[in-house]
């Protein structure tokens, strides 16, 4: 039995005097009703492995006799679903198709018969002997609606183009075109044409990942629906029909969800264009989530009770290629080309590039959502520096439901999400959620914020609730730590330690000192820049040391002392040192000759402790004077002093502890030359405090010259 739905009553009568009897002794009213047929059985797992196994052993066949195939070489089958008549003789296969990248197409499968006989099963393909006569007879209900043809013939409306559509989703969200003229491509070893190119010629199958809201493409009148079919349900088709307010002709959404289509859009009721109608999913005839959308001027039910008929020339406003009219990649590079319909978006030298295809609507949305910030209230001071999180809370109201949240914050001058966006807000509609406003940046000061929102359809609202805060340091302090300090045998030692950045940066570093246990004290403490992690510090001998430190972010704030009265570090130095071999060389009376260009080591034993060196300066008045830190933070003042041994020709002082010295002087030929080294600073003695002298001819400098 077939049955009519949605026409107006001239032109039922007019299809009821082109069919006979048969239907008009169906008439009841304008509109014909029948119970839906009992759905099909779907084969057993060991029916659909045998089935399965027969038809690969067809498909190879087929393969090894066309292996340049382009198709077979883009695709390959995949059984979607299997379903057996109740004598067990005869059985419909759903072929899905899988890329290259393991992807099922989302569209309509293609259908492989089977009947069983004494041979066992027998794959029949679209175009085999017997193939008409097992579709003949099969019960209603069985096959799809596209598979059913008989009242198709005497709906058959001359082709028109009908233009004012929009893609059926919400204006600047994009979805991909999985299919159009691919449905009724011949090609029986797959499957296909899924329907006939008469009713598939203008339908379009779009898809993504997982459900996405539908819009209305036009403005309409609702006529039927359904969404009482589970998600999923093979033999069972969700589905919505709207008539054009302008024309009359009907739009049909099928595959839709369960339970997605509003409960007030009932027969009758006048829609706009972009009003929500429900979610895409994969009921009925299909292989993965998708709408199939067309345009038709009559539609009857077939299949499982969906509804199905001519597509019409339906043109979308918001494409802009092909005149209206989309295409895929793989559509315009590998079948035939319909309607002058030769471009896609994307690339056409890689047409199932996963980035194909997506096509971007320019559809409006009614009934957008409305929101207001709750938290931060006006004027509230956040974050103190304790703590980056800020609570937000919204109130959000929408026709279907709000999905999704973000706060907006004015920044450097231009608006930006700021922390995550929140989904599934509870079923008042209220979001609460945290931002970690450190994460934005080093905020520290006035803040404007606004609420942005999305309702289930993609609506987009921003700027909601505008309102300023004050931002007391979005980031906590930084964080710094004294570790271990490097000692030697002498009065010179190394500070050591760790520090990290909390978000705003670190600018510097604060080190206080103190002897003993006196008190802390801003008189005694150094500045390091950010980079810094270590120090070197000269203490007296015998000296006691206790040192903590704090780090300074580039916003100013302060990182707190170590709590307590106790040295985050404490060092204590040798009170004695043992002298160098070549002591006593205190004076220019006990100066040591040495050979050029040979380095001799010395240490700094004792406070003022310097070492006297002589040469024979011969044919050479230029010298290059090399005092080389060699252990314990050595550091030294290097003068050269005439034959007298009391005339200043030139020095230079290590500018910091643990530095080598290099100083160039012009000294008389032929004549003894005195160097004195001695600490470049008063309190640096010990027994490892080494350096090396070195004395070498220089060439080509001026004075004076001094190598730091």
């Amino acid at each position: 039995m077939v049955t009519f739905l949605g026409f107006r009553r001239p032109r039922l009568l007019g299809i009821i005097q082109a069919i006979g009897l048969v239907v008009l002794g169906l008439l009841t009213t304008s509109v014909l009703v029948s119970a839906d047929p009992p759905p099909p059985q779907i084969a057993s797992e060991a029916v659909k492995q045998e089935l399965w196994t027969v038809y690969q052993e067809r498909y190879t066949q087929f393969l090894a006799a066309n292996s340049d195939d382009p198709i077979s070489n883009l695709f390959e089958p995949v059984l979607d679903e299997a379903f057996i008549s109740a004598d067990g003789k005869t059985a419909v296969m759903w072929l899905a198709l899988r890329d290259y990248s393991g992807r099922i197409l989302a569209t309509e499968p293609g259908i492989v018969l089977a009947s069983l006989s004494t041979e066992g099963w027998q794959v029949l393909l679209r175009g085999d002997p017997g193939w008409d006569q097992v579709v003949s007879q099969l019960p209603q209900g069985f096959m799809p609606a596209e598979f059913q043809p008989a009242i198709a013939q005497a709906l058959n409306a001359s082709p028109q183009t009908i233009w004012g559509y929009y893609l059926p989703y919400v204006k600047g969200t994009s979805h991909k075109l999985e299919g159009s003229v691919l449905h009724f491509n011949n090609y029986p070893p797959l499957g296909y044409p899924s329907c006939a190119q008469e009713y598939c010629q203008y339908a379009y199958d779009f898809t993504d990942v997982g459900h996405f809201p539908l819009i209305s493409a036009r403005a309409a009148t609702v006529i039927s629906s359904r969404d009482s079919c589970a998600d999923g349900n093979t033999y069972c088709t969700n589905y919505i029909v709207l008539q054009d307010v302008v024309g009359g002709a009907f739009q049909i959404y099928l595959h839709l969800a369960y339970g997605t289509i509003p409960n007030h859009l009932v027969p009758g009721i006048y829609i706009g264009r972009g009003t929500y109608i429900g979610d895409t999913d994969d009921t009925g005839y299909s292989t993965s989530e998708h709408v199939h959308f067309m345009v038709v001027q009559d539609f009857w039910s077939g299949g499982d009770g969906y509804p199905w008929g001519f597509s019409v020339d339906a043109r979308f406003m918001d494409v802009t290629i092909n005149n209206g009219i989309p295409r895929t990649c793989y559509e315009v590079t590998h079948l035939p080309i319909y309607d002058g319909a030769t471009q896609c978006i994307g690339n056409k030298a890689d047409p199932l590039n996963p980035n194909n295809d997506w096509f971007t609507s320019g559809n409006t949305g009614a009934n957008p959502p409305t929101g207001q910030l709750t938290s931060p209230a006006d004027g509230a001071v956040v974050a103190t520096g304790s703590s980056p999180l800020m609570d937000v809370t919204a109130s959000t109201q929408d026709d279907v439901r709000v999905k999704t949240a973000v706060l907006q914050g004015l920044i450097n001058g231009s608006w930006q999400e700021i922390g995550p966006r929140v989904s599934n807000p509870n079923t008042s509609g209220v979001f609460d959620w945290d931002v970690n406003l450190c994460q934005v940046g080093p905020l520290n000061g006035p803040l404007e914020v606004a609420l942005k929102i999305w309702d289930h359809e993609g609506n987009e609202v921003s700027l909601l609730s505008r309102r300023t805060i004050q931002v007391d340091h979005a980031c906590p302090p930084p964080v710094s730590q004294m570790t271990a300090p490097t000692t030697y045998n002498g009065t010179a030692f190394k500070l050591n330690w760790t520090a990290a950045d909390s978000g705003a940066g670190i600018s510097s570093f604060q080190i206080q000192w103190r002897q003993g246990s006196e008190a802390w004290s801003a008189t005694r403490q150094m500045a390091y820049p950010a980079g810094a992690r270590a120090a070197w510090f000269v203490g007296v001998p015998g000296g006691s040391y206790g040192f903590r430190m704090r780090a300074i972010d580039n916003n100013g704030q302060v990182e707190a002392w170590p709590a307590g009265d106790a040295a985050e570090v404490t060092v204590t130095t040798p009170a004695t040192c043992v002298e160098d071999a070549a002591e006593q060389d205190d004076t220019a009376t006990a100066a040591i000759f040495i050979n050029l260009g040979v380095e001799y080591q010395r240490n700094i034993c004792g406070l003022g402790d310097a070492d006297w060196f002589k040469f024979w300066t011969g044919d050479h008045d230029r010298y290059w004077f090399f005092a080389r830190t060699i252990d314990g933070g050595a550091a030294v003042r290097v003068s050269v002093y005439a034959a007298d041994g009391a005339t200043l020709l030139g020095s230079a002082t290590a500018p910091a502890v643990n530095t080598s010295t290099s100083l160039g002087v012009i000294v008389p030929k032929n004549q003894t030359i005195y160097v004195k080294a001695e600490p470049a600073f008063t309190n640096l003695t010990g027994t490892a405090v080494l350096y090396g002298m070195k004395v070498s001819p220089g060439y080509g400098f001026f004075m004076p010259i001094i190598l730091k």
